[in-house]
């Protein structure tokens, strides 16, 4: 912020409040149809604002900027979600040999976190460039896979109604055949973030035959048991959250932090305006220590966050933390009777997930703390490691965008994967 003035700072930082205020008060700020993100209107004014453009190219935009060739498949849920995989062919002079990896990412997140940090350390390139077949996944809802057969997700709040549970029961095992169908592959490795780990043991607990579909599953940051997070701000909402869950779809908003909103745009200026700020409020939330992630990465890293999500995923997670068990979304409980034959929601029993299995965690991550990950590490029946980045800052987003993430968890991704794929 060195160059810009605290009054600067100040006075966006209150626009931003401000049109929170307004989405937040306004039911009727929901567009009656969906906004493309990349409208040309919206590029041209923050090239002329001088933004970094990989903030705002899509997925294959960067890849082909980049010089990897990728192709765009959809993949269709038993319940009728829409999702796109973004593919990445290898880079190899055999590439009939390479293996398929599938990527999944976190919260509020799209595929585009593999390959934003650019090609020395974004994941979704190294993978290629050393020949594997990389397919990176959109869960429902984001700003890549926010269609469905016949709901709207701009007039119907059912097309809204699901959570982590419906990710890992429906879109990750879809997105697992379909990708085993076109490679011809037995098996694929897995690779998940953040929620992207929560959504594995999710399909693992429900649909564990699914396991023997992944020669080795890699989780970084790994999310199931919330217990003992303690960054206070999430604690208290998660306290609270139904009254704030109640209050935002009263005010009829089922969809939360979608790309094409106006307070998106706002974020994605400030960061762009003022990096360090950005990479103080990804301390705040993660635990994140600044200087260690490339700081030209972080308003990239925002322009492509935030792609929108439902309001009962993030209601789902606050039961987690509220509550202290990994466990289906608590629908109360004559909807639970309904739904699952019990009162009570029923928890997710990860020992039924056969996979062998890598967690990567980190010391001070503030989303993914070591305790809970020990405790989902001791139910896991095939753990191969639990292995803790031995650097003492490591937080949330060092797994995928840090310095030295090639090193201390790319490497060690890549001696596994060459490991069981000749076991395989």
């Amino acid at each position: 912020m060195e160059q810009y003035s605290v009054k600067r700072v100040l006075f966006f930082f209150i626009l931003t409040l401000y049109t929170l205020h307004i989405v937040t008060s306004r039911s009727s700020i929901r567009p009656n149809k969906l906004v493309s993100y990349s409208i040309p209107e919206k590029r041209l004014l923050k090239k002329a604002l001088g933004y970094n453009e990989d903030t705002y190219l899509n997925f294959t935009e960067l890849a082909t900027k980049y010089k990897y060739p990728t192709e765009v498949h959809t993949v269709t849920t038993e319940d009728g979600y829409i999702l796109s995989v973004f593919r990445i062919l290898p880079k190899c002079s055999e590439p009939a040999k390479s293996y398929p990896v599938l990527l999944m990412h976190g919260l509020f997140d799209t595929a585009d976190l593999w390959i934003l940090a650019g090609t020395k350390i974004g994941l979704g390139y190294v993978l290629a460039d050393n020949c594997y077949d990389v397919w990176a996944a959109n869960s429902r809802g984001n700003h890549y896979s926010r269609r469905h057969v016949t709901l709207d997700p701009n007039k119907d709040p059912e097309y809204w109604n699901f959570t982590f549970d419906e990710n890992g029961n429906f879109d990750v095992p879809a997105t697992i055949d379909y990708i085993l169908e076109k490679t011809r592959s037995l098996k694929l490795f897995y690779i998940g973030h953040s929620q992207g780990t929560t959504t594995y043991f999710t399909m693992g607990s429900l649909r564990p035959d699914y396991s023997n579909k992944v020669t080795l599953a890699v989780q970084l940051a790994p999310v199931a048991w919330l217990k003992n997070l303690n960054n206070p701000l999430a604690v208290l909402a998660a306290r609270n959250y139904e009254i704030i869950q109640t209050t935002l779809e009263s005010a009829g908003f089922s969809e939360l932090f979608a790309r094409d909103h106006l307070e998106h745009f706002v974020i994605e200026f400030l960061c762009q305006m003022a990096p360090r700020l950005c990479e103080l409020a990804f301390t705040l939330t993660t635990g994140y220590k600044q200087g260690t992630i490339p700081l030209s990465t972080i308003p990239v890293a925002i322009g492509h966050l935030l792609s929108g999500g439902s309001l009962k995923n993030l209601a789902h997670f606050a039961q987690l933390i509220k509550y202290g068990k990994f466990q289906r979304y608590d629908e109360g409980k004559k909807d639970n009777l309904r739904r699952y034959g019990s009162p009570t929601p029923p928890p997710y029993n990860v020992s039924r997930i056969s996979s062998p299995i890598v967690l990567v965690a980190g010391q001070n991550d503030g989303l993914s703390q070591l305790r809970d990950v020990a405790k989902l590490a001791s139910k896991l029946p095939n753990l191969v490691e639990n292995y803790i980045v031995p650097i003492s800052y490591w937080s949330h987003h060092n797994h995928i965008w840090g310095f030295t993430a090639p090193d201390l968890v790319f490497s060690k991704i890549l001696k596994y994967f060459n490991q069981f794929k000749t076991e395989y």
